[in-house]
């Protein structure tokens, strides 16, 4: 910048600082342009989805940084204030932080992109997306937490202020204990829940009666989509003291169950034929079982289950309703006598 000034001499202080910035952020932003014009042609001769994410997330966030970064070592050299400095300062620090927030979430992308997990219900891949949805949270949390506190520190007034704190520190420390004791509970719960996996991410879940699909499992909730639309949201320190049911805990295959009351005059093997036949039509059903059995018996009824599968709760949900109402109207129009009766005998004296 000295050889500059040799060669256009400049006399006043607040000129000569105006063009060094120009300089500096045109030097900037011409490498800016540069690397990333490399990083494409790169690209473009050996393509990958982690190249094209980690450009196109990145672009826009690292447009200023380079220029920022110069003008902050520069800084020495420049006759401004202080104010300005502690300015410029912060501004770096919120820029790198939005390049660490843009590069994560490229890297979310990917990952996605490779397990291709966007609506699937295979175990393995939802097992990755919670995990992967916990790790960016916390990663928010901890690079904008740590942005915060860099900038707070290079400002005076605030670090007086936090030294004074530091001396008062053993009962701020016992307050701030007890009032994060929820907060550490749900996040220790989080790192059980997206290691362990006793809940994932697109789960069927029965929950206080209520069943619904996991819509997102964030640092202090789960969020549950039931199936009337309703949203139920959890705090994540109730799964550590209440028992739920996880309907695709190992696999999203499962069985659905039809219970039928019918006379004993039943012919039971017809009703077997049609309910294979039914299931031949719905497309919901995966071929893999199809029974019909006497489960029980009575002096009026005996109990038909009729059990069958499929590839998630929803379809299983579906299938039962059909089945349930084909059966019963297939009963109905073919064999009304053997509805259930209740049956009276008059006993008279001869």
């Amino acid at each position: 910048m000295d050889m500059l000034f040799l060669l256009f001499p400049v006399k006043e202080p607040w000129l000569k600082n105006v063009l060094s910035l120009l300089v500096l952020i045109g030097i900037g932003l011409f490498l800016q342009w540069l690397i990333f014009r490399i990083l494409r042609f790169g690209n473009r001769r050996n393509p990958s989805v982690l190249k094209s994410e980690i450009i196109k997330h990145l672009k826009v966030p690292t447009r200023f940084f380079l220029p920022f970064l110069f003008v902050y070592g520069s800084l020495t050299s420049f006759e401004i204030s202080v104010f300005w400095k502690k300015v410029i300062e912060a501004f770096v620090i919120i820029n790198f932080t939005w390049i660490l927030i843009a590069f994560i979430q490229g890297v979310e992308v990917v990952v996605r992109e490779k397990f291709q997990i966007e609506g699937s219900y295979k175990v393995k891949e939802r097992k990755v997306l919670t995990q992967l949805r916990f790790l960016k949270s916390l990663a928010f949390i901890v690079i904008i937490t740590l942005a915060v506190a860099a900038i707070l520190w290079n400002i005076p007034a605030v670090k007086k202020v936090g030294t004074t704190i530091l001396t008062s520190a053993g009962v701020i420390g016992i307050i701030v204990g007890v009032a994060a004791q929820k907060s550490i509970a749900n996040l220790i719960t989080g790192f059980q829940i997206a290691f362990t996996q006793s809940i994932k991410i697109d789960d069927e879940v029965v929950i206080e009666g209520e069943f619904g699909q996991v819509e997102d499992i964030t640092l202090t909730n789960v969020v549950v989509k039931l199936w009337d639309w309703r949203t139920l949201v959890i705090p994540l320190s109730y799964f550590n003291d209440h028992t739920f049911v996880n309907w695709t805990f190992n696999s999203t295959d499962i069985i659905g169950t039809v219970f039928l009351y019918v006379d004993y005059s039943l012919p039971v093997e017809a009703i077997r034929k049609e309910l294979l036949l039914i299931l031949s039509k719905q497309n919901k059903w995966d071929g893999n079982v199809a029974k019909l059995l006497v489960t029980k018996t009575d002096h009026k009824v005996m109990e038909l289950r009729a059990t069958f599968s499929a590839k998630n709760p929803s379809d299983v949900w579906d299938l039962r309703c059909s089945v349930r109402e084909e059966l019963i109207a297939f009963i109905g129009n073919n064999y009304p006598d053997s509805l259930p009766k209740l049956r009276k005998m008059d006993v008279r004296p001869i």
